[in-house]
């Protein structure tokens, strides 16, 4: 439930109208559902509530006010801008138990307009209503009553705290509470976007929507990006103090004599919130000493998720154990919660092993949003070198010269990514919050328990690319391997090569730097772009025969090769050839766990022409074929610092990059 929201690179904008592929279709539709605007340069739209601030309502002892937004938190607002009828809801699953068999008081809605909104109301139902009238609960708000606009840029809305004339108790079927209103008028932004809303963390059940004409039926908008809404309710009932429930323990991998952090997820089921937590650690059953852990800040929102940071110590000897954590203690209590209890699975690994990121983008020429895609993939390329693998799969519309088909990875939309197939599908400029680089960083961060490297060789004919991969193995495991060929550089003079750009709808100065270029008046400002592509997919070893792997002990290096066809498609075949050489042509090849994420990766790129039989230089023009960082690691891009650029006459040159 914390919240990471910047109002400075905000990406309120940016899912404005975020292109759905419906069943991997071409025909891509816009959302009717819009997000705030970014603020910056716009001051002028922001008018801070002046007036007397609402009364709220403190929880008496045995209540606690609950949501998947909080006070804490910083407020976005969402809309159609449209003046129609909005119902806003959020539902208490049958298996929370921590809301389920409460009794709720009151309901605490956020308002940005009261001059243009009528018709309020608050209800609660066991399903979601066809008719909000007839809910198993409504109770009409005063118009009188209401208070609305903005308390600051960061905390959109104003409170106001509904309560009910007859309280109503949860039912282990659980209920969706909602609210609704009617725009009468949109005159402003606090009228096109009137939903308050609040970023961070996904979360299931958290936002339903719909409205009296733009989206007829109920939609569940919990994981696409607009995040929750914030009203809550005032919840009565038995409450305990000191209670943390566990959910969740993400598996580790760790080197021999070291500590790593793993993700523990937890819930908060007390009401005097999370200061520090006493726990247990078991090693396949036995158990260990008691340790301590302090949270600081303290977590306070009630039923929220809390993911802690809990380090682990590798075992003595390389191989897989299950770790079991128990909570003892909450704030140096008893734990009252009856679900105490996590596991994982811990890899102790002999070393650290050189890791690639896969990032899986999906994309297109058609897909006029798909240019921040562009800038998100070119900027983790820039900061993370040869830890970044990426893999740019163009399969949004079959028109574009680059369009693959045959990936076994899908997706609903573009553009998005997904991180060693980690993730679930994000953003591929903004990731799950603010910058995908933080998502590729926290991955990153994660030990594997096997390294793979590779070479790769082009055939005379220049048909077919031989990869031979070097695996191996510090921990005992089994995984199926995939090869994936792609290009960098690739660009072509036909209109079918230019990159549709929404972006030029919106002026430069609206838009973060990086992606300034592809607003009014910027250097790719035009609705069609003429762009270089990098990470390209041109054969994988997704279709036809598949490569095999036996499974793989610790120690015991194994190699592997694969094949893959060039593209045949002369288009295509034109702008590899333009690349120079063929030393822009790269593999991936990918370790992936029977679970389907990705272990480990390497790219590798083709040789320099002298190196790959069959092919005669150009003596008389020097090109770059190759590029590495001061300590040897070849790159794919220029890195900020010293650079040693390897040239085709077998020179070498060393480049200062600022």
């Amino acid at each position: 439930m914390a919240i990471n929201l910047n109002f400075t690179i905000m990406k309120k904008l940016l899912f404005l109208t975020f292109a759905i592929v419906l069943g991997m279709s071409v025909h891509a539709q816009p959302r009717v559902l819009k997000q705030v605007p970014n603020r910056m340069g716009n001051a002028q739209l922001f008018t801070p509530y002046k007036g007397q601030q609402p009364k709220k309502i403190d929880p008496a002892a045995n209540q606690v006010w609950w949501g998947y937004g909080n006070e804490t938190e910083k407020r976005s607002a969402i809309g159609i801008s449209r003046p129609e009828t909005y119902d806003v809801a959020f539902r208490v699953a049958p298996d929370n138990s921590a809301v389920v068999g409460k009794t709720i008081k009151a309901i605490r809605i956020y308002l940005r307009d009261k001059a243009n909104t009528k018709d309020v109301k608050v209800w609660i139902s066991k399903g979601q209503p066809s008719d909000v009238s007839k809910a198993d609960y409504v109770q009409n708000v005063a118009q009188s009553s209401l208070k609305a606009g903005d308390e600051s840029k960061e905390k959109l809305g104003i409170a106001n705290d509904i309560a009910l004339t007859k309280p109503y108790v949860i039912g282990s079927e659980g209920v969706y509470v909602g609210y609704s209103f009617t725009i009468t008028k949109v005159s402003d932004e606090a009228t096109q976007y009137p939903i308050v809303s609040s970023n961070g963390n996904k979360e299931a059940n958290s936002i339903f929507l719909r409205t009296s004409k733009s989206i007829a039926d109920w939609s569940d908008y919990s994981n696409q990006n607009y995040g929750k809404t914030t009203h809550q309710i005032l919840i009565e009932g038995n409450l305990p103090q000191n209670s943390v429930s566990a959910n969740s323990l993400e598996d580790i991998v760790v080197a021999k004599n070291t500590t790593r952090k793993t993700k523990f997820v937890v819930t908060n089921t007390g009401i005097a919130g999370i200061s520090s937590i006493d726990y247990t650690v078991a090693t396949n059953g036995t158990v260990g000493a008691e340790q301590h852990l302090n949270i600081s800040p303290a977590f306070k929102p009630y039923a929220a998720q809390y993911t802690i940071e809990l380090p682990l110590a590798a075992d003595a000897n390389t191989g897989i154990t299950t770790k079991t954590v128990t909570i003892t203690k909450v704030n140096g209590k008893t734990n009252e919660a009856s679900n105490k209890t996590a596991t994982c699975q811990l890899t102790t690994v002999a070393k650290e092993v050189k890791r690639g990121v896969v990032v899986e983008e999906f994309t297109g020429t058609g897909c006029g949003w798909c240019p921040r895609g562009w800038v998100g993939m070119k900027k983790m390329r820039e900061q993370f070198g040869e830890n970044f693998v990426g893999v740019a799969l163009h399969k949004f519309n079959p028109d574009d010269p680059m369009y693959y088909k045959d990936y076994d990875l899908a997706f609903n939309g573009a553009p998005a990514c997904k991180i060693d197939r980690n993730t679930k599908q994000i953003d591929p400029y903004y990731g799950s919050e603010d910058d995908v680089c933080d998502d590729f960083k926290k991955e990153l961060s994660r030990l594997a328990a096997v390294g793979i490297s590779g070479t790769c060789k082009l055939n005379a004919a220049r048909t077919e690319v031989t990869a031979t991969t070097t695996i191996e193995p510090v921990a005992n495991g089994t995984y199926d391997i995939a090869y994936v060929l792609v290009a960098d550089g690739l660009t072509g003079t036909t209109d079918a090569w230019k990159q549709s750009n929404y972006f030029v709808n919106y002026n430069s100065s609206q838009l973060p730097a990086d992606l300034a270029p592809f607003g009014k008046g910027g250097k790719y400002g035009t609705q069609k772009v003429a762009l270089v592509y990098d990470d390209v997919v041109l054969a994988t070893s997704f279709a036809g025969t598949k490569p095999t792997l036996a499974p793989l002990q610790d120690g015991n290096i194994v190699t592997n090769t694969y094949t893959l066809k060039l593209p045949t498609k002369a288009d295509l075949k034109a702008a590899i050839d333009k690349t120079g050489y063929y030393n822009k042509l790269a593999v991936v090849a990918m370790l992936i766990r029977k679970d389907g994420r990705i272990e480990n990766a390497a790219k590798f790129y083709l040789p320099d022409p002298a190196g790959v039989e069959g092919i005669s230089e150009n003596k008389g023009e020097v090109k770059e074929v190759a590029r590495y960082t001061i300590d040897g690691r070849r790159i794919s891009a220029p890195q900020r610092g010293l650079n040693i650029v390897k040239m085709s006459d077998g020179s070498t040159v060393k480049v200062l990059v600022k």
